[in-house]
């Protein structure tokens, strides 16, 4: 597909973890790369896949997602992408691969919270009135390439499922969130 109708869409969202939540606790769950799918509100099945010989680091999934807000047309009520997912020393890296040219970059990083207001993780953090503060948090960069009508509909649902998301991994970490089966 031509330069010329690509474009590339960027979103950062941040979250607090709950007070008292470790690091290794936060990196074990987000590193559980079932439970991180599982996340996903319109996952409707996925299927691990062979690692590549080149990146044995990588774990590689075929996902199938229910796509209702699609445009008419563009694609069928399901979407089956791959998603390659490698854990970092501070979280992971999630690349998708999916029809039609899209690819989507994402990582999902834990950050002590008093370092989010410098450097390149400046950002302004979500609070909700918490009486602790809290001493991590969960910050996700996005990044979506694809033509131009597609990164607008793929970043629109991003934006529409974030806080949903980052609230079922928040309540995990907490132990109050069940697995989707």
């Amino acid at each position: 597909m031509s330069a010329l109708f690509n474009t590339t869409a960027t979103i950062r969202h941040v979250t607090p973890l709950p007070p008292g939540t470790t690091f290794i606790h936060a990196l074990t769950t987000l590193q559980n790369h079932d439970l991180l799918i599982r996340l996903d509100p319109e996952l409707a099945h996925y299927e691990t896949l062979p690692s590549e010989d080149g990146t044995p680091d990588t774990k590689r999934y075929r996902v199938t997602d229910n796509m209702h807000t699609l445009p008419k047309g563009l694609w069928d009520t399901t979407v089956t992408f791959e998603a390659n997912i490698t854990n970092t020393e501070d979280g992971i890296l999630w690349v998708i691969k999916a029809p039609l040219g899209l690819l989507q970059r994402t990582t999902w990083k834990l950050v002590k919270s008093d370092d989010l207001g410098k450097g390149k993780e400046k950002v302004i953090a979500e609070t909700q009135g918490k009486e602790e503060k809290s001493e991590w948090a969960l910050v996700e960069d996005v990044e979506i390439k694809a033509s131009r009508l597609l990164v607008g509909t793929v970043k629109g649902k991003c934006e529409e499922n974030w806080r949903g998301v980052h609230e079922r991994f928040v309540g995990h970490l907490k132990g109050t969130q069940e697995v989707k089966s």
